[in-house]
């Protein structure tokens, strides 16, 4: 499966939050190389603010199994890191009303949340 893998498109359709594409999560997953998952847990985080629902689906079923390179719920819902200070703040924002209209969420929002508090304090600490 991984030479017929368009993995652009794939990343795109995931980031989108297209089902079709977060069903195919799990195959890409067993198959995925460090820098393909890190793509694929990327694109998921993008995708809880484009099809909350399919992506917290998606992390269920990547948080139950045991994959060579994915890691799951603590990195996809912790946001971008290494982004600008306004793209952090719009991903919190955007992501936490996300989470926010669904009961499914409450673990991704505390990962989401504690991240953004640690962001904000070592931010607080480069200013003084």
């Amino acid at each position: 499966m991984a030479a017929n893998i368009d993995w652009p498109v794939a990343l795109k359709g995931i980031t989108a939050g297209e089902q079709f594409w977060l069903d195919k999560v799990p195959k890409l997953a067993a198959i995925a190389d460090v820098k393909q998952s890190q793509e694929v847990e990327t694109a998921l985080s993008s995708a809880l603010s484009t099809n909350t629902a399919g992506a917290l689906k998606t992390l269920e079923f990547i948080d139950s199994h045991d994959w060579p390179h994915l890691v799951g719920t603590d990195l996809v819902c912790m946001g971008p890191i290494n982004k600008s200070a306004a793209e952090i703040e719009a991903f919190y924002q955007r992501t936490r009303l996300s989470l926010l209209s669904t009961d499914k969420g409450a673990v991704c929002l505390w990962v989401l949340e504690a991240t953004y508090e640690e962001w904000k304090a070592g931010n607080n600490k480069l200013i003084k």
